[in-house]
């Protein structure tokens, strides 16, 4: 199977939780499936600003990055988290390779500024448009696990230009990288439980009929809006389902790539 795994932040903060999650993944991967790893890492990053002395801004949920906050970000994300995690799956016998969207152009984006729905003022944020498929094909065939950082490049230009990087939402990013290299699956690993109704129950099965009700009614609110149109996106590209998983529940990944999935919300087409 090939599938797109996406570690939020809050997840990659609990060391316990992470070794154990990337130890299944290292399972999954000597199991001969393919995986392609995206990793946020918001709360790393508010604290590299804070010790920096900068400020995190947001905008309706936003990151507002400006080019100082851009810098940081590139350092953070694609640098300190990226590179942990490929020590960590290569210390359990797989081999990773990290990298961000300017690494064989993986992952191009346009600038967010100016679309409805985004605020003004939002800096140098992206929503991811390409992925170089040849270039994931090229390194899962050779066994090796993309570990991939939000950060993309934007869109081509003058060859003499230096690209623009840009600060993507890792949801977008995850799922963009799943429709785009044909996975089966793509999987949220997150600190929720899964989609909640009204009453604060987790729905294990949800379709995009279903989803599109909630999210009209205001049942889906904060940080699960942006993740359910994320879900959306990749279902709407051909992927066949989506999954939102919590992290904290011990063999949630065994459990989801042996089919004894009892946790979380699966999200499909129909």
């Amino acid at each position: 199977m090939r599938i797109t795994i996406k570690l939020g932040g809050s997840i990659l903060e609990d060391a316990g939780i992470r070794n154990r999650l990337i130890g299944e993944i290292a399972a999954m991967a000597l199991q001969k499936h393919q995986v392609i790893l995206v990793h946020g890492g918001g709360k790393s990053l508010n604290r590299r600003l804070r010790q920096l002395q900068m400020e995190a801004r947001f905008i309706d949920g936003l990151r507002v990055t400006d080019e100082a906050t851009l810098g940081v970000a590139v350092m953070v994300l694609a640098g300190e988290i990226n590179k942990k995690l490929v020590d960590e799956l290569g210390r359990m016998g797989i081999a990773a390779l990290g990298l961000c969207g300017a690494d064989a152009q993986a992952v191009r984006c346009v600038p967010v500024a100016g679309m409805p729905g985004y605020p003004e003022g939002i800096g140098f944020v992206g929503k991811p448009t390409k992925v170089n498929r040849d270039f994931f094909e090229l390194l899962m065939d050779a066994g090796i696990t993309p570990v991939v950082s939000s950060i993309a490049i934007g869109p081509e230009g003058d060859a003499a230009q230096a690209a623009q990087f840009y600060n993507i939402n890792a949801d977008q990013m995850a799922s963009a990288c799943a429709a785009e290299t044909g996975c089966e699956a793509l999987v949220y690993i997150t600190d929720v439980p899964g989609v909640m109704d009204a009453n604060e129950k987790v729905i294990n099965d949800l379709n995009k009929g279903d989803i599109l009700e909630l999210r009209s009614r205001g049942a889906i609110s904060g940080g699960m809006l942006p993740k359910t149109a994320a879900c959306l996106e990749a279902i709407g590209a051909g992927v066949g389902a989506v999954y939102i998983l919590p992290g904290a529940e011990g063999n949630i990944l065994t459990d989801f790539i042996t089919g004894n999935l009892t946790k979380g919300t699966k999200i499909h087409e129909n």
